[in-house]
């Protein structure tokens, strides 16, 4: 059976349990005393029956309970749900639910959200709260244990699952990815190859632990190499500055949001980023102009890196200086591969255009539980991304924009037809659209359209999202229309929309 991501961060605190792996406002946390307090918490979740196979979400901002409370999960052979702690109560419900999670681990500052959403749910998971020390107690006694058909049925599989991620795809739901210990082992023994990692490294916990570039590439990756991981729970240029020059980070993975704020922050007091070996982006273009800026300031070029929840990491620029080809996410990690095809799934020639497609160990082999999206999404061992690119001369893809219409807002991904779900609830919406708009530094921005019933003002159209959707999801612009463009057969034209707003 696979070796599971708990027993190797069990074996680093084993191996060096004085060793410092948080540090967090002022306060070192070692791996013996957070392998303590994360087996603690373990005992609390296995005392209302997490075991192999339960489900349990995880709603914790940027910490060492983080840490501990992920760690927790797994240790047993529970399958970690990562939910966003801006996350609000139709998309709680609606994530808790598909998961089938048997129990809901918060932080204290989230217990009366989660409340307020399992207050709604028939079948609502058991409610723990994790303290900033570690310290877990069950709020909602009276209720039932982990559901039993959370558990594995038959024998345990060789490569058991460890997370439901969710990805926002072009039509209907969320898709739920589950991914395997193998899979992420291969994506972290890859990452620490490509980076030359170590127990010396010290990570900037920058981008949120519950999106792939925060969990996977900085949180996991720390705890793999047995590095020190300095989390941050809101993300302030000044403060990330500070944390890099004072503590000698070597490795910030972050968006491209954050870069282009580093790149336009005034300069105060001493700033030096020297000690930063490894430095990229992902999760959305970061453009050339943000980049170049970046440079200016602080010496350093920003690296870009090219993944999805569904492949993991896929490549990374490779060039000795990164500056002479800044639009490049690189080659493939080892054992990956992609290529480049048209609409018949054929390669084509180096240099033209056309949907990447991406093959290798931590590729899921397709949705749960979503045969339609499986069948236009994964093709002959190939996962369809829905994104264009074309390749260099020199075998790097350069990523050209996107098939689908999904909106990347500072690299997390909103799904449109979600904010309308949302927005469609409010008694004087008759009609809405949502859709995305090219924003200054690389990302989209959320707007939408709106046929209204009766007098209504964008202040309404906000209110009523407020704690229904996300904030990030929450449209920046909001227009109100006579009638929405369609087709003959009555599909809304979305790039009419956008081209309009433009």
């Amino acid at each position: 059976m696979t070796r599971s991501l708990a027993d190797v961060f069990d074996a680093n605190a084993a191996r060096a349990p004085e060793k410092v792996a948080v540090s967090e406002e002022g306060r070192e946390v070692s791996y013996g005393v957070l392998r303590t307090r994360s087996e603690a918490v373990t005992r609390t979740l296995e005392s209302l029956g997490v075991r192999a196979g339960s489900r349990v979400g995880l709603m914790v901002p940027n910490s060492s309970s983080y840490v501990a409370g992920y760690f927790a999960i797994a240790r047993p052979g529970g399958v970690v749900a990562p939910l966003n702690v801006r996350y609000r109560t139709q998309e709680l419900v609606y994530y808790l639910d598909d998961t089938k999670a048997g129990a809901l681990v918060v932080s204290p500052d989230l217990v009366e959200v989660a409340r307020e959403a399992l207050a709604t749910m028939p079948r609502a998971p058991r409610l723990v709260e994790i303290d900033d020390a570690g310290g877990s107690r069950v709020l909602d006694a009276a209720s039932p244990v982990a559901p039993a058909d959370d558990a594995v049925a038959g024998p345990a599989p060789d490569d058991p699952p460890l997370m439901h991620q969710y990805t926002s795809g072009s039509t209907g739901n969320p898709k739920r990815v589950v991914r395997t210990h193998g899979q992420l082992r291969y994506e972290l023994a890859a990452l620490a190859e490509t980076f030359h990692l170590g127990p010396e490294d010290r990570f900037l916990g920058a981008a949120p632990f519950t999106h792939v570039n925060g969990l996977v590439r900085t949180m996991l990756t720390s705890m793999f190499v047995g590095g020190t991981l300095y989390p941050v729970k809101r993300f302030d240029r000044r403060g990330a500055l500070t944390l890099i020059t004072e503590h000698r980070l070597t490795y910030f993975g972050a968006v491209p949001t954050m870069f282009a704020l580093l790149a336009d922050t005034p300069a105060r007091g001493t700033v030096d980023l020297s000690s930063l070996r490894t430095v990229f982006s992902a999760s959305a273009p970061l453009l050339p102009g943000d980049n170049q800026r970046f440079r200016e300031n602080y010496g350093l070029t920003v690296r870009q890196l090219y993944g999805s929840t569904e492949t993991g990491t896929i490549s990374v620029n490779p060039h000795d200086d990164p500056a002479t080809c800044m639009e490049s996410v690189g080659r493939p990690l080892p054992g990956v591969r992609f290529e480049v095809i048209d609409d018949a799934g054929q390669p084509v020639s180096r240099g033209e255009e056309g949907e990447v497609a991406i093959a290798g160990p931590g590729v899921i082999p397709g949705y749960e539980g979503n045969q339609e999206a499986n069948a236009t999404s994964f093709r002959d061992g190939f996962y369809l991304s829905g994104d264009l690119g074309r390749l260099n001369p020199d075998g790097c893809l350069v990523l050209t924009g996107r098939k689908k219409f999904i909106i990347n807002r500072g690299g997390f991904k909103v799904n449109p037809l979600e904010v309308e779900e949302a927005i469609a609830s409010h008694p004087k919406v008759s009609e809405v659209a949502v859709y995305g708009a090219p924003g200054p530094h690389g990302d989209d921005l959320v707007r939408c359209a709106i046929v209204a019933s009766g007098a209504c003002t964008e202040r309404e159209i906000l209110e009523h999202c407020r704690g229904r959707i996300a904030d990030f999801k929450i449209p920046s612009r909001i227009e109100f229309r006579d009638a929405l463009p369609r087709t003959d057969t009555g599909k809304i034209l979305r790039n009419r929309l956008r081209d309009s707003s433009a």
